[in-house]
């Protein structure tokens, strides 16, 4: 089972994540905000992290930072999960410590093996993967 943690304030887009992901054999625990997300990556320990960049209480880049400052979080692969799908924010993402990017809406038929993908790519030690393509 891989442990994913979503910080994400769409709470449909976070039913989405959780009823595509699930059969898949991923646990996926929500956190609502930043300050959630950050708690909940101390307390479950997940296999990879998708950080919504536009969350209510703090900045996305803000919450990755921490993430990547932290001791449990430093090594993980992270996520950008948002909305904005341009070239910039592509780069953004990869400046504020993020491995890889995937725009929403997701696409339910590979959005599992695009996870997966990207866990793989930091287990082997590649970062900076996206949807198919490299942020870079």
């Amino acid at each position: 089972m891989v442990t994913l943690l979503l910080i994400e304030d769409d709470h449909n887009a976070a039913r989405m994540v959780a009823k595509v992901l699930t059969p898949h054999g991923f646990e996926v625990h929500h956190a609502p905000n930043g300050l959630n997300g950050l708690r909940l990556a101390r307390e479950i320990n997940p296999d990879v992290i998708l950080v919504d960049m536009d969350l209510p209480d703090l900045e996305g880049k803000v919450v990755v930072s921490r993430l990547r400052g932290s001791t449990e979080a430093s090594h993980l692969p992270i996520v950008a999960f948002t909305a904005e799908c341009s070239a910039r924010a592509k780069r953004l993402a990869l400046a504020f410590g993020c491995d890889a990017f995937i725009s929403k809406p997701i696409d339910t038929r590979t959005f599992p093996e695009q996870i997966r993908e990207i866990m793989q790519h930091n287990k082997e030690g590649n970062t900076h993967v996206g949807k198919a393509n490299p942020l870079h």
